[in-house]
C-alpha cells in the first residue's frame, strides 16, 4: 500500500526540479546536464521512492528544451529517465534500509551504504540510458559515450548526493526557508559544470588558433589539417576507439605540422621538389612541433602521435626510425591519413592520385611504411573494393608514398 504523501511539499519539491533541470548544460555528444539531481535525491530521503518518482514527472517541461527547440520526443525521453532514476534510486534506499525524514544521529553509520547505493543507482540509470539513446539515434558506442560525457562526473554526481542530504536535513527543521541557505552551493555545483564545458571549449580554441598560425606561414597546409583531422576520425571509428583517445587523435591530426612554424618560409613554399638539404630542415618538424604543444598541458597525451607520424613500419620513417609497434598507436593512424591526403593533393612537381590510386598505394606499401590492419580500415571507410578493382601502382607513384615530406 502506498502511503499518503504530503501533496503540497511534494509539489514545492517538484517546482524546485524543474527551476533546476531548466538551467541545463550541454555536453559534448548531444546530452545535457543539470544539479536537478540534487533536488530530487532531497525528495528521496524526505518522503520516499514515489514523492520522488511522481515529483520527477514535472521534467517533461524544460524551459532549456523549449528554447533550444529540442524535439517533443526527446524532451520526453528525458522526463522518462529521471522518472526510472528516482524510481529505482528511492526504491533501493528503502530496501537497503534507508529511513525517510529527519535522520538522526543514531542512523549512523548504517544509514551511509542506502545513501550511497542510492546515489549510485541514480546515476547509473540516469547516465546510461542517456549513453544507449545517443548512441541509438547518432550510431555511436553507448560506452564510448558514456566514458567521454559522464566518467568525469562521478566524484560530482557524489558531491550533488551530499548536498540533497543536507539539503532534506535542513527542510526538516527550517522548512521551505532552508532552501535559501542552499542557493549559493547550487548554483556554484552549476557553474562547475559549466566551467568544465567551457574549459573544454578553450581547448578548441586554442587548437584552432595554432591551425591558423600554421596556415598563414603555409598556404599549403590550408585544409590540410582538417582533412587529416577527418580521415583519422574516420579511421578511429572503423577501429572503434574510446571517444577520449579519439578526441586526442583529433588534436593531433590538426597539429600535426605545426611545427613548420619553426621552418623558413622560402623551404616551405619552394615551387619545385627540395634538395636534401632542405629536406633535411623539413624532417624536424616533428620534433619542432612536439616541442611547442609540449607546454600545453591538455595536449600533452597528443605528443607522441606529431612526434612519430613520419616514422615507417620498418623503421626507415623519422624522426626516431621506430618500427612496429615501437610506433605508438595514433602515430601509425595519423601517418596513413597524412599519406593519404598528400598523395590526393596536387603539388606543383607532380599531379594528384585519385582516392582508388592512393588507397592502391597505401595497400602497396602496408607491412612497410604503413600498418596493413589501419590501412584496411581506413579503406573499408572509403567504401573501396581493391580486391574488386585492378590499379596501377608504378615506381614513380611508390615513391610519393614513401618520400613525400607532408
Amino acid at each position: 500500500m502506498k502511503p499518503v504523501l504530503p501533496w503540497l511539499e511534494v509539489a514545492f519539491f517538484a517546482l524546485l526540479i524543474f527551476i533546476t533541470d531548466s538551467f541545463t548544460i550541454p555536453l559534448p555528444k548531444k546530452a545535457f546536464i543539470s544539479v536537478s539531481f540534487t533536488i530530487i535525491f532531497a525528495t528521496i530521503l524526505l518522503f520516499g521512492p514515489w514523492a520522488a518518482t511522481i515529483a520527477s514527472v514535472i521534467t517533461v517541461f524544460n524551459l532549456s528544451d523549449i528554447k533550444h527547440k529540442i524535439p517533443r520526443y526527446k524532451m520526453v525521453f528525458s522526463a522518462c529517465n529521471y522518472v526510472v532514476s528516482a524510481f529505482a534510486a528511492g526504491h533501493i534506499y528503502t530496501l537497503t534500509g534507508g529511513t525517510t525524514g529527519r535522520i538522526v544521529a543514531s542512523d549512523f553509520p548504517f544509514i551511509i551504504i542506502p545513501l550511497a547505493v542510492s546515489c549510485t543507482i541514480f546515476f547509473i540509470t540516469n547516465t546510461s540510458l542517456i549513453a544507449l539513446a545517443v548512441a541509438i539515434l547518432y550510431g555511436e558506442s553507448a560506452i564510448n559515450t558514456w566514458r567521454y560525457d559522464f566518467q568525469w562526473l562521478i566524484p560530482n554526481y557524489y558531491a550533488l548526493g551530499v548536498l540533497g542530504f543536507i539539503l532534506a536535513q535542513i527542510y526538516t527543521s527550517t522548512g521551505p526557508a532552508s532552501i535559501i541557505l542552499l542557493v549559493v552551493p547550487i548554483l556554484i555545483a552549476w557553474q562547475t559544470f559549466g566551467v568544465y564545458m567551457k574549459l573544454k571549449g578553450a581547448y578548441v580554441d586554442t587548437v584552432s588558433a595554432l591551425v591558423q598560425a600554421l596556415e598563414a606561414k603555409d598556404p599549403y597546409t590550408r585544409g590540410h589539417s582538417e582533412r587529416v583531422a577527418q580521415y583519422a576520425g574516420m579511421i578511429a571509428h572503423e577501429l572503434k576507439l574510446p571517444d577520449d583517445r579519439a578526441e586526442i587523435l583529433r588534436y593531433a591530426a590538426l597539429l600535426h605540422d605545426i611545427g613548420k612554424i619553426g621552418i623558413a618560409r622560402k623551404v616551405l613554399n619552394k615551387p619545385g621538389r627540395l634538395t636534401n638539404d632542405e629536406f633535411k630542415r623539413i624532417k624536424k618538424h616533428p620534433e619542432i612541433g612536439a616541442g611547442i604543444i609540449g607546454d600545453i598541458d591538455f595536449l600533452e597525451s597528443a605528443i607522441p602521435a606529431v612526434f612519430y607520424h613520419h616514422e615507417h613500419l620498418n623503421g626507415t620513417g623519422y624522426a626516431r626510425g621506430l618500427s612496429g609497434e615501437r610506433i605508438p598507436l595514433l602515430a601509425r593512424i595519423l601517418t596513413v591519413a597524412d599519406s593519404f591526403d598528400a598523395m590526393t593533393s596536387t603539388r606543383s612537381y607532380r599531379p594528384s592520385l585519385s582516392p582508388q590510386e592512393a588507397a592502391a598505394e597505401l595497400v602497396a606499401c602496408s607491412g612497410s611504411q604503413f600498418d596493413g590492419g589501419i590501412v584496411r580500415a581506413f579503406v573499408n571507410t572509403l567504401n573501396i573494393s581493391l580486391e574488386d578493382r585492378h590499379f596501377e601502382t608504378g615506381e614513380i607513384q611508390l615513391k610519393i608514398a614513401i618520400e613525400d615530406p607532408a
